[in-house]
C-alpha cells in the first residue's frame, strides 16, 4: 500500500492553482494510474496529523505500508520509523547543505538522509544529489504525459482553435494625459512618482515605497489616489489562429524570466499580425491580481509598437481546455533561467509541437535542434529561492536577449514557409517523449524503482526538525 501526499487535493486544484508547491499536485495525479498497478493507493491530506496513525493502522493489519511524497523536501512530512520515498523537484546544480535561512529543513541533504528512496523526474536532479553526498538509493523516473497530448492532429497552416475562457488582448496603451507639474521640490516630487514612475509599479512595491516614505519623513506620503481598474480587460472566447506561441509561467517564479520572453516575441516579430503569444498565468485565486498587475506594468514599460498579438489568460483551464490550448499552438516558448523538467513543453512536444527553448538544466536531456530552436545560454551566480540573505550558493543560466528574439524570428519563417522542416520537428518530437514520457516507457522505470523498498527495513532512520538538524535514529 502506497500513502501519497502533495501540496493540495483536487477539490482545491481549482482555487490553489498557482500557489507554491502547486505543480506537485499535477506530478502526483499523473502518476496515479500507474501508481494504482503497483498496489493500493490513499491520498493522505494533512499528513502532520494523519500520515503516521494511517501508517499504524496498516502496519496493525499485516499490510505492507510506504508514503510518498511529492512536495519539496524542506514541506514532506517524514514518518518516523516508516518507508518515506521523496519525489522532489530541482533546477540547480546542487542541493543546500545547511540550515538556510536558519532552519534545518531546509538543509537538503540532512533531511535526505532520514529518507528510503529519492525519485527524481531527471538525470541533472539525481547528479546534483550524488554529488551532494547523498547516498540515499535514487532513481530516475520521468512524469508520464496524459495519452491526449500524444493524440492531439498535428499542427496545420490555417486552423483555427476556440477555447471559451476570457482573455486579456494587449496593445499598447497611449499615457493617460496628466496636469502639468507644480513649481515646489516636494511637489514635484510628488507629481513625478505619481504621474511618471507609480503606473509602472507593482501595487506591492507602491506600498513599501509609501512605507520607506513614512520611514524617512516621519509622516505618511501625501494620498495618492488609487485606480482600481486594469488597463486591460478580459474578453471571450480565445481564438487562436496563425502561427501561435503558448507558455505557461507562475509570474512570482523568477526562474521563468517572463519579461525577457514577452519582450522578445514583440521585438522578434513586431511587424507580423498574424503571430500570437499566449501566456497562461498559473496564479491562484488570491493571486491572479497582482500577477496581472505585474505583467501589465513591464508590458507597458516597454513601450514597444507591434502588430503580433499578445493574449494573457488568467483563469483556471481544465484538463480538456489545457489539451486545446497545446492544439491550437505551433510551438512552445520557453525561455526560462532553470528547470526541474518543464512539464508543459514535454506536454507539447508529445503533441507534435516543437519548442523554442534553451538546453541547460534538466532541459538538456531531451532539448536539441532536432525538435527545438535551441536559445544559447550561460551560468550565472545566484541564490536558494527561500534564502532571504540572497548568499551566493548555486548557479542558473542567464538566456542570450538577442538569439532568443532570432530563433524566434527563424521558428516563424519556418512555420510559414519551409513545412518539410517543420513537420521533420514535430514527428521527432513525438518520438523522443513517447520513449521518454509516454505512460508504457515510464511504466518499467516506476516498478523497478519502487522495488528498492522491498528491501528497506521499514524502522530504518528517520529526520527530525531540531536545532543542528543531524540525523536521529
Amino acid at each position: 500500500m502506497l500513502f501519497t501526499t502533495s501540496s493540495f487535493s483536487a477539490g482545491d486544484m481549482r482555487d490553489r492553482c498557482g500557489d507554491d508547491c502547486y505543480s506537485y499536485f499535477f506530478v502526483c495525479r499523473a502518476f496515479a494510474p500507474l501508481l494504482e498497478r503497483w498496489g493500493s493507493l490513499t491520498e493522505i491530506a494533512q499528513p502532520e496529523s494523519r500520515l503516521e496513525a494511517a501508517l499504524a493502522a496498516a502496519r496493525r493489519e499485516n499490510i505492507e505500508a510506504a508514503h510518498l511524497s511529492f512536495l519539496p523536501l524542506q514541506t514532506m512530512h517524514v514518518a518516523p520509523g516508516a518507508i518515506n520515498i521523496a519525489f522532489p523537484f530541482w533546477e540547480f546544480p546542487d542541493i543546500p547543505d545547511y540550515d538556510v535561512a536558519g532552519n534545518p529543513r531546509n538543509n537538503w541533504v540532512s533531511v535526505s538522509r532520514g529518507l528510503s528512496l529519492i525519485l527524481t523526474a531527471c538525470r541533472f536532479t539525481r547528479d546534483a544529489f550524488v554529488r551532494a553526498g547523498v547516498t540515499t538509493p535514487i532513481r530516475v523516473v520521468t512524469v508520464p504525459a496524459r495519452q491526449q497530448y500524444f493524440d492531439t492532429p498535428d499542427w496545420q497552416p490555417g486552423q483555427q482553435v476556440v477555447i471559451d475562457c476570457p482573455a486579456y488582448h494587449l496593445r499598447e496603451l497611449p499615457p493617460a494625459a496628466a496636469p502639468p507639474p507644480p513649481r515646489g521640490l516636494g511637489e514635484r516630487a510628488r507629481w513625478t512618482y505619481k504621474n511618471r514612475l507609480r503606473p509602472y509599479l507593482p501595487r506591492r512595491l507602491d506600498r513599501c515605497l509609501a512605507g520607506a516614505s513614512r520611514a524617512v519623513l516621519g509622516r505618511p506620503p501625501q494620498p495618492i489616489a488609487v485606480e482600481t481598474r486594469l488597463p486591460f480587460q478580459a474578453t471571450g472566447p480565445l481564438r487562436l489562429e496563425g502561427v501561435v506561441y503558448s507558455t505557461i509561467l507562475n509570474p512570482f517564479d523568477l526562474r521563468k524570466n517572463w519579461g525577457l520572453l514577452t519582450q522578445a516575441f514583440l521585438t522578434a516579430l513586431a511587424d507580423n499580425d498574424d503571430a500570437m503569444l499566449v501566456v497562461k498565468l498559473a496564479v491562484s485565486k488570491t493571486m491572479t491580481r497582482a500577477g496581472l498587475e505585474a505583467f501589465f506594468s513591464h508590458y507597458q514599460s516597454l513601450r514597444l509598437r507591434h502588430r503580433c498579438r499578445l493574449a494573457v489568460v488568467s483563469s483556471f483551464l481544465d484538463d480538456q481546455q489545457m489539451v486545446e490550448l497545446v492544439r491550437g499552438s505551433t510551438y512552445y516558448l520557453n525561455a526560462s533561467k532553470a528547470e526541474g523538467a518543464c512539464l508543459p513543453l514535454q506536454d507539447a512536444l508529445a503533441a507534435g509541437r516543437p519548442g523554442i527553448a534553451p538546453s541547460h538544466t534538466a532541459l538538456a536531456e531531451y532539448v536539441d535542434d532536432e525538435l527545438a530552436f535551441v536559445v544559447p545560454s550561460r551560468a550565472e551566480p545566484t541564490h536558494w529561492p527561500w534564502d532571504a540573505e540572497r548568499r551566493i550558493t548555486t548557479s542558473w543560466q542567464r538566456i542570450d536577449p538577442r538569439a532568443l528574439a532570432e530563433q524566434i524570428r527563424q521558428s516563424y519563417q519556418v512555420a510559414r514557409g519551409d513545412r518539410p522542416r517543420y513537420t521533420a520537428m514535430a514527428e521527432c518530437a513525438r518520438q523522443r517523449m513517447e520513449g521518454l514520457v509516454s505512460a508504457h516507457s515510464v511504466w518499467p522505470r516506476l516498478a523497478e524503482a519502487l522495488r528498492v523498498i522491498r528491501q528497506v527495513p521499514a524502522g530504518g532512520p528517520s529526520w527530525q526538525p531540531h536545532a543542528t538538524g543531524r540525523l536521529v535514529s
